[in-house]
C-alpha cells in the first residue's frame, strides 16, 4: 500500500474534490503507477485529518473519472492502463482470424437493398417528404410496420409507445440519460454487455453486479442488491445473454418481474439478440409492458449499417423520452426508417433473418468438431459462445498466445463491472469470420491452443 502525500486547502474546493484532484495529478505524473494499491479509507482520513466519509467520497469521484477502481474485498487500486478496452474496430487486417465482435455473418444483401431503394425512388413526392423535418416520434406508419413485424416474432408492442433510435446502443444511452443522474447506481448481471459498462462510465454511473446462474439473473440476489445499493434501474438481457448465452425460462422471467414490481424497480430489457432464436420464451415486455423499457434493433437481424434501433416504453415515460430524443438529435432520419419499413413489410427482413439463422447453425456444426472436448456454452442461432479455459491456462497467457497466433477473442475482463474479478473465460463470436476457410483455420488454432496448455513451472 502506497502512502500518499498531499496538501489540502480547508478554505478551497470541497475536500473530497481536492483529494480526487491530487490522486489524478499523482497518477498523471506517474508518482502513482498503474496497479498501485491506495491507502484504506481510514488510513488516508487519519493522515489528512479528514473524515472517513470524505475519503470515501473522494475515492468514488476518482473511480467515476476512471482513475482508480475499487476491488471488492481487496481495496482501491490505480487503474491498469494495459487492460483490454471495448472499442469497435474496423474489419481485421488480412491474416487475423477474428472471433471478436457479434456482427452478423457475411451474406449478400445487395439485391434486397437495391429493390428497396428502387421502390423509394419510384415515388418522388414521398421521397421529397422524407427529406423534410419530422416529429421526433417518427412517422406513425413506419412505427405501425415495425410493430406488426415484431408481432410476427412474438414481441407485443404499441405503435404509439414506440420510438426509433440510431441503433440499440443509442436507445440505451437515451434510457440512461433520461432516467439517471451522475452518481446513480444501476444493476446488471454479474457478467454483462461492455457497451452498457462504457455508457455508464461516460455518464458517471456506478454499475453493481447481480449474481446469476445458467438462466441469468437470480431474483433473490436482485432483491438483495436493490436493498444494498438503491439502484435507479436494472439492466438485463434475458435471451441469449451477452456474453454467457444464458436464456431465462418463462418462470424465471415471472419471478424477476415479481421482485421488480415489489421494489418498484424499472427493468431495462435488452432484446437485441431476442429474435435470433427460432424458439424462445416471451420477452419480459410481453409479460409486464408497464414495468419494462424494451430495447431492440435491426443490427443483428437485418443489417448493422442501417443503424436503426427502437424503444417500447411505458406510457408514463414516453413524453420524457420523446423530449430526450429531440434534444439529442431532433429526429431519426425518416429516409432510414422508410428504408427499413420496406424491408420489414416486403419480407426481405425475414428472408435475411432465416439466412442468418441457417448460417449460424452451419457454423456451430463446424465448431462442434473442433471444440467438442472443452467447456463451451452456445446456442445454435447465437452469434457468440462462452468458453471456459482449462485450468492449466491463465486468462492472460491464453489471450497473449491466441493473439500471437493471429486469433482474436474477447476476454472476460471486458464483461465485468469495474472492481470485480474476471473468471477464466473468453467469448468467441463465431459469426465474425468472413468465410468458412477463415472460420476453420481459426477454430483449428483455438483447438490446438486449448489442447496444449503451457507446461507448469513444476513440470519435470
Amino acid at each position: 500500500m502506497t502512502i500518499m502525500t498531499m496538501t489540502l486547502d480547508k478554505q478551497g474546493l470541497p475536500l473530497y474534490r481536492q483529494i480526487a484532484d491530487a490522486i489524478a495529478e499523482q497518477v498523471a505524473a506517474n508518482t502513482l503507477q498503474p496497479g498501485t494499491k491506495l491507502p484504506t479509507h481510514r488510513a488516508l482520513a487519519d493522515a489528512l485529518s479528514v473524515t472517513v466519509g470524505t475519503v470515501t467520497r473522494a475515492y468514488a469521484e476518482a473511480e467515476r473519472r476512471g482513475i482508480v477502481e475499487a476491488k471488492v474485498g481487496a481495496g482501491t487500486y490505480v487503474c491498469q492502463t494495459d487492460k483490454p478496452l471495448w472499442t469497435f474496430a474496423p474489419p481485421p487486417t488480412p491474416g487475423i482470424m477474428s472471433f471478436g465482435y457479434n456482427v452478423p455473418p457475411a451474406i449478400n444483401r445487395a439485391d434486397l437493398i437495391s429493390e428497396a431503394l428502387q421502390q423509394l425512388a419510384a415515388h418522388p413526392n414521398e421521397l421529397n417528404n422524407l427529406m423534410l423535418y419530422q416529429s421526433p416520434m417518427g412517422i406513425a406508419h413506419h412505427r405501425e410496420i415495425l410493430s406488426k413485424w415484431l408481432a410476427q416474432h412474438n414481441v407485443k408492442t404499441d405503435p404509439n409507445r414506440l420510438l426509433f433510435c440510431s441503433g440499440a446502443q443509442n436507445a440505451m444511452q437515451l434510457c440512461l440519460v433520461t432516467l439517471c443522474r451522475a452518481g446513480d447506481t444501476i444493476l446488471t448481471d454479474k457478467l454483462t454487455y461492455p457497451g452498457l459498462l462504457s455508457l455508464a462510465k461516460q455518464l458517471r454511473l456506478t454499475v453493481k453486479p447481480v449474481e446469476m446462474d445458467d438462466e441469468g439473473m437470480l431474483p433473490e440476489s436482485l432483491k438483495a442488491a436493490y436493498h444494498q445499493y438503491q439502484p435507479r434501474l436494472v439492466y438485463m438481457t434475458p435471451t441469449l445473454q451477452n456474453p454467457t448465452t444464458a436464456t431465462m425460462s418463462e418462470e424465471r422471467r415471472h419471478d424477476v418481474i415479481r421482485v421488480c414490481r415489489e421494489l418498484q424497480l424499472v427493468i431495462l430489457e435488452d432484446d437485441i439478440n431476442g429474435i435470433l432464436p427460432k424458439e424462445r420464451p416471451n420477452p419480459i415486455v410481453n409479460l409486464a409492458p408497464d414495468d419494462v423499457i424494451y430495447v431492440g434493433g435491426l443490427a443483428k437481424t437485418l443489417a448493422p449499417g442501417l443503424r436503426l434501433g427502437f424503444l417500447q416504453l411505458p406510457e408514463r415515460y414516453y413524453p420524457h423520452f420523446v423530449n430526450a430524443l429531440q434534444n439529442h438529435s431532433w429526429m431519426i432520419s425518416p429516409l432510414l426508417t422508410a428504408m427499413a419499413s420496406i424491408l420489414l413489410e416486403n419480407g426481405a427482413a425475414n428472408q435475411i433473418l432465416e439466412t442468418i439463422r441457417d448460417q449460424m447453425e452451419a457454423r456451430w456444426r463446424i465448431a462442434q468438431a473442433y471444440l467438442k472436448d472443452v467447456d463451451f456454452r452456445y446456442h445454435p442461432n447465437s452469434f457468440h459462445g462462452w468458453l471456459r479455459l482449462p485450468d492449466e491456462w491463465s486468462l492472460s497467457e491464453f489471450l497473449a498466445e491466441s493473439k500471437a497466433r493471429g486469433v482474436e477473442v474477447k476476454s472476460s475482463e471486458l464483461f465485468v463491472p469495474a472492481g470485480y474479478s474476471a473468471p477464466p473465460y473468453v467469448r468467441i463470436a463465431l459469426s465474425a469470420p468472413p468465410d468458412r476457410e477463415t472460420l476453420e483455420k481459426g477454430l483449428h488454432e483455438l483447438a490446438d491452443l486449448l489442447a496444449n496448455p503451457p507446461l507448469s513451472d513444476f513440470a519435470l
